[in-house]
Formats: structure tokens, C-alpha cells, sequence
């Protein structure tokens, strides 16, 4: 049986005509009111039913999407959502958030359906996910990733910023053998946080550029280590940390990262800061509930949605527009992990 205008009017103790307004993009309903009929006309199969108001529909709506695993990674991307979300509403959208395996990537349904209007991806994508996307047509932003592959709009941490600013902070603090902690294949964000860690070597003289590649091989921790922070695996930092010689401070990646190397040195009968410093990144809540209390880069996460959401609705209002790429500061939070 086929759903009527009367139907979802019934539904939500409307008038028929209020949900004719709404349908048709006209003024005489409240903006909240709107949406509400447009939701439940979807709900109810009414748009699929009746096409001719999809495009109405869609600009009522935009896609999130991200990698499932990140959901299990930590308050980092929880904080960034919530910021998309919530200005998404000041926008008039609705955003309808799905998760997605890089592996086996399937077309959401609303993007499918054309029931969007813009896409906004958060973290890591494959290229080629990424150009399926968008061959789609439809407008998308980069959220704490950029893609060296295809030009795409996107919002960034200014990571080797961060990465520089926080070793030049432990360098001031006096220490010498200094190493970077963090698995490079994870993302592009740690890459970054990385070369600013070199840099920052560099151009203090802790280190010239003909002896960098052994210092931090010696100090640094850069490969197989990701499984074992997403884990929650200490023993198996436990073993990475024993493999060689531990330098006189790490600066981790992320606040995870550091959080874990923690525990495990306190596995390895070590005292932070006494005996080793840590120093993390992201300034998550983790930073907080660790024993010492961890020394971080704070990332403007909140601002990071905000931004991303405005640039969307540039994009699906003006269609044309240059590319670009827009880097967020940074600042160091101080904390107990240092001497």
C-alpha cells in the first residue's frame, strides 16, 4: 500500500498542507519542521516512492564517513564527530554517519540513493576508495587526512608543526637522546609529526644531517608497533622497547601511543620522568588518566568539525570553488611526563 502526504501527516499530527511545504522547498514551515517531515516522509518510504522530492531531501543531509576501526581507537575522532554534527545542525543538515572497511569498501545507501548532499570523510581512505567517492559527483571534505594522489578539500592539524614545537620543548628541557615513537605507515598525521621531530634535530645541532639516519634508528621506534597500541598489547610494546637501546625521552606519536609506552616501561621497573621521559600528542583525555600525567600537542578538534562542515556547504552551495587545504595550530599542553 502506497504511502500518502496524509499518511505522514497523521504520523506527525501535521497538516497535509505543512507537509506539501516541506516536500516542495517552499517557505511556511519552520526549518526544525522541515527536517522532521522530510525524515519521517524517508522513514516511511515516501521519498523513494516518490523521486521527484529527492532533491529536496537531500539538501537536508550530508554523509560521514570513517574507518569502523577508528570507533575503537580512543576520544580523539569522538570529539571531531561530535563537532561536525553539532554544526552541521547550524547549517540546517542532518548528518548521517557511516562506518566503512578500506579493505572492502561498499556504497553507503544515502550516497547510493543520491539522498546527500556533500561527504565529509574522517581519517585515513585508500586512493581508490577516495576516487570512487568521488566519482559520485558529490562534494567531499578531508578531515585529519590528505590524499597525495588526487586533490581534495580538506582540514588538517598543522602536525609537523607539532611535531618540531614539542622537540624543540623537550631539547629546552636538556635532554639529548631523544626518540620518536609511533608506527609511519599508520597515517599521514604521523609522518608529519615525525618530520617535524627530525627538523627540530636538525636545526638544534643535537644531531647533523650526515649522522640523523643512525641517531634515530638507534633512538626511534617507527614500524610494526600500531597493532600492538590499538590492542591494547603492553607486552607486545614491552618486547619492541627491549629491542634496543631506550633514549632519554620519547616523543610518541599520539596520546595512545604514549599512554601504552608508559605502562610498559612501568612493566620494565622504569620511573617516568625519572628515568625516561614521554611526551604525547592530540592532548586526549588520556593524557589525564595516566600516571604521570602526560605532556601534550593540543589539537583544535572541535574547530577541526567546524571548519570542515563550513567548507562543505561552500562546496554544495557553489559548486565551484579552488581546492584547498587548511592547517589548524598548534599548542603544548605541559604536564608530569618531563623532568
Amino acid at each position: 500500500m502506497k504511502v500518502t502526504m496524509k499518511d505522514i501527516a497523521k504520523r506527525l499530527g501535521i497538516s497535509i498542507n505543512a507537509v506539501s511545504i516541506a516536500l516542495n522547498d517552499k517557505v511556511g514551515v519552520s526549518e526544525e519542521m522541515r527536517i522532521e517531515i522530510l525524515r519521517t516522509a524517508d522513514e516511511m518510504g515516501y521519498i523513494n516512492q516518490k523521486r521527484k522530492y529527492l532533491s529536496v531531501f537531500s539538501k537536508t543531509n550530508i554523509c560521514v564517513l570513517m574507518q569502523s576501526y577508528y570507533a575503537d581507537t580512543g576520544h580523539f575522532y569522538s570529539i571531531v564527530l561530535r563537532s561536525i554534527v553539532e554544526q552541521a545542525k547550524v547549517f540546517g543538515f542532518f548528518s548521517i554517519l557511516n562506518y566503512f572497511d578500506d579493505q572492502k569498501l561498499q556504497l553507503p545507501e544515502c550516497i547510493v540513493e543520491r539522498k546527500v548532499s556533500g561527504m565529509i570523510i574522517v581519517g585515513k581512505i585508500s586512493d581508490d576508495n577516495l576516487m570512487l567517492l568521488k566519482k559520485t559527483g558529490i562534494p567531499v571534505v578531508l578531515v585529519d587526512f590528505t590524499s597525495l594522489y588526487t586533490p581534495c578539500d580538506c582540514v588538517l592539524t598543522h602536525n609537523r608543526q607539532g611535531g618540531y614545537m614539542m622537540t624543540n620543548h623537550v631539547i629546552s628541557k636538556g635532554y639529548k637522546k631523544i626518540g620518536f615513537f609511533g608506527d609511519l605507515s599508520y597515517s599521514l598525521s604521523f609522518e608529519d609529526r615525525y618530520m617535524g621531530y627530525r627538523q627540530a634535530l636538525m636545526n638544534s645541532g643535537i644531531v647533523n644531517n650526515e649522522g640523523l639516519i643512525e641517531y634515530i634508528d638507534r633512538y626511534s621506534f617507527t614500524k610494526g608497533i600500531e597493532n600492538y597500541v590499538l590492542n591494547n598489547d603492553i607486552q607486545g610494546i614491552v618486547n619492541i622497547l627491549k629491542s634496543k637501546e631506550l633514549p632519554e625521552v620519547l616523543v610518541c606519536a599520539n596520546d595512545s601511543n604514549a599512554f601504552i609506552v608508559i605502562l610498559a616501561l612501568n612493566q620494565l621497573g622504569m620511573k617516568i620522568p625519572e628515568d625516561i621521559g614521554v611526551v604525547g600528542f592530540d592532548d586526549t583525555p588520556l593524557c589525564t588518566k595516566s600516571i604521570p600525567k602526560i605532556t601534550s600537542i593540543q589539537v583544535q578538534k572541535e574547530l577541526m568539525g567546524q571548519v570542515a562542515v563550513s567548507k562543505l556547504v561552500d562546496l554544495i552551495h557553489r559548486k565551484e570553488s579552488v581546492t584547498t587545504t587548511q592547517l589548524l595550530s598548534v599548542k603544548i599542553i605541559e604536564r608530569n611526563s618531563l623532568k
